[in-house]
């Protein structure tokens, strides 16, 4: 863990990931393994699968229960049910412990692997291949030799099971002020980037996005370099850049250290929108030039800081 510190400190646009097991039958009964990966910055620990799950009343049917881990009481989603691959004749074996948007949930997968560390740059946005819902709920994808491995969308999921830090509920009211700014948001999520999209322009604001930091660099570079050829202030372009900081090929912390190196762009507000703001990275991700920074449960502050801090 401390060496995933030391990369969200310094922006190398490197990540560790968990790699676990989801198995599922094929057509002919047989046990076929999928490969998947979640962010070790994202993960708390990993334990055997208990025994028994206390049960909770009127919950989603993904949920298998609740655990007492050292005195916190931890809801456990059954992942190959979420992900329609469950098999009654092939439980669980090992419990994923995360914590990220401030919540603590436990994944329950058929067994755990290894870790990878490597570079963003090798983990590739959804392929076309895939069809939408797959896509909808896979981050990014990483080949090796012998398999591909998928990093799923967990906010999205414990967005769906847990109402607090759902997106539904939020709704803000129009202002016309709001009219002559605008927003970049580069995030990887689909649906969260959706979802803030809608909100913003639900505010006033006009909107442009990215899926990625290299799509984000290459779209905010071509209007730095109208605003050069055009000898226009940069804010007639853009207003304020919002960055998650878990994306493919490039993420966050580098995208905003290239972005402060281009002469127009390096006075644009950066706000990083992130599940893994803490105490520590607020003060490394500062230190690289972010204004402020925002968990995604928070989505409503998000237009208060546009209103606040954009140029």
């Amino acid at each position: 863990m401390a060496q995933t510190g030391i990369l969200l400190e310094s922006g190398t646009n490197e990540l560790e990931i968990v790699e676990f097991q989801i198995n599922q039958k094929d057509e002919k009964g047989e046990l076929r393994q999928g490969f998947y990966g979640v962010n070790v910055a994202k993960v708390r620990e990993i334990i055997k699968c208990p025994e028994r799950f206390a049960e909770v009343p009127r919950t989603n049917p993904t949920i298998v229960g609740v655990i007492n881990l050292r005195g916190r009481i931890i809801p456990i989603i059954d992942l190959p049910k979420w992900l329609n691959k469950a098999d009654p004749d092939n439980r669980g074996d090992r419990v994923i412990i995360t914590e990220f948007n401030t919540v603590v949930t436990g994944f329950l997968v058929h067994s755990v692997a290894r870790i990878h560390r490597l570079s963003w740059e090798k983990v590739e946005s959804p392929s076309g291949l895939m069809n939408q819902a797959e896509r909808e709920c896979v981050t990014g994808i990483v080949k090796f030799d012998e398999k591909i491995l998928m990093l799923l969308d967990f906010e999205r999921i414990v967005a769906e099971m847990n109402p607090e830090v759902s997106f539904d509920k939020t709704t803000i009211r129009k202002s016309a002020s709001r009219s002559g700014k605008t927003v970049f948001i580069a995030e990887d999520s689909n649906f969260i980037r959706k979802k803030i999209v809608e909100l913003l322009k639900q505010a006033g604001y006009r909107v442009f996005s990215a899926s990625n930091g290299v799509e984000a660099l290459k779209k905010l570079s071509n209007i730095a370099e109208d605003a050069e050829r055009r000898k226009l202030p940069i804010n007639r372009y853009v207003n304020l850049i919002v960055t998650d900081v878990e994306m493919p090929q490039m993420d966050g912390l580098h995208l905003l250290t290239k972005l402060k190196a281009i002469k127009q762009l390096r006075d644009v507000p950066i706000v990083v929108f992130s599940s893994m703001v803490s105490k520590e990275n607020r003060v490394k991700w500062a230190s690289l030039g972010a204004v402020d920074f925002i968990t995604k449960p928070e989505i409503e502050r998000l237009v208060t800081l546009v209103d606040t801090k954009s140029i």
